[in-house]
């Protein structure tokens, strides 16, 4: 666009230029030049380099306008090429263009950084709708899902991406400071009693208890026998 009203600014100078030429020379010769040979000339005067500089300057020009020149489509303007793109986007002719092109790196990078705000926002939007809401828990619950999802925990790709991570992760200070407290907790907990072992040292305690009372009872009544015997000896 840019380019084409450029070169029709350029093509329309030099056709004044030369009906200037043209009327001049017809003035004092009386002849005229043929479409042919104002076509010759424009074509001659384009594969110059001051042609071609011309047009590289009235471009960068134009530039700084493009803007304000795309909001002067008119909306019957700006249908006809929402229409156009749509046309071409779902055409199976541009079907493999188009996988080749989202398979580039670079414009599949920058084609996410032009609709990342725009996936987020509708995100958002989609979340706030419950119908949307039962229809992702439905998939969710999908047996096909959940297969999908152990294949994809069990393969080696993505183990291998979640050591590195690990191990990107443990490289920072103050993730490895939130381990070491984690750790410390754990061991904690770990050397507390529960509940059950505090009942049950309670119970052998209260038992040798008895058994030791037992055992007192035991020896002074075997004590008592003996005196109770010698008196019957004497």
């Amino acid at each position: 666009m840019r380019k084409s009203f450029a070169l029709f600014s350029v093509i329309s100078a030099m056709l004044f230029v030369l009906s200037g030429c043209g009327a001049e020379s017809s003035g004092g010769s009386n002849e005229q030049v043929s479409y042919k040979d104002l076509k010759t000339m424009v074509i001659d005067i384009l594969k110059t380099e001051d042609a071609q500089k011309a047009l590289q300057e009235s471009s960068q020009q134009i530039s700084g306008y493009s803007g304000q020149t795309s909001k002067l489509l008119s909306v019957q303007d700006q249908e006809e090429v929402r229409l156009a793109v749509k046309d071409v986007l779902i055409s199976p002719q541009y079907d493999k263009v188009i996988k080749k092109l989202m398979v580039d790196p670079r414009f599949a990078g920058e084609f996410a950084k032009s609709v990342n705000k725009q996936n987020k926002q509708i995100h958002k939007e989609l979340i706030k709708d419950p119908s949307y809401q039962a229809d992702l828990i439905k998939v969710l619950k999908n047996p096909e899902m959940d297969k999908m999802i152990l294949e994809v925990l069990q393969s080696t790709q993505y183990r291998k991406e979640v050591m590195s991570l690990m191990q990107d992760a443990m490289q920072n200070p103050l993730f490895r400071l939130e381990v070491l407290d984690l750790m410390k907790k754990a061991v904690q907990e770990e050397l507390k009693p529960s509940p059950d072992q505090k009942v049950d040292k309670k119970k052998e305690e209260s038992g040798g208890e008895q058994k030791s009372d037992e055992e007192g009872g035991g020896g002074d009544d075997s004590g008592g026998g003996d005196e109770q015997g010698g008196d019957s000896a004497m």
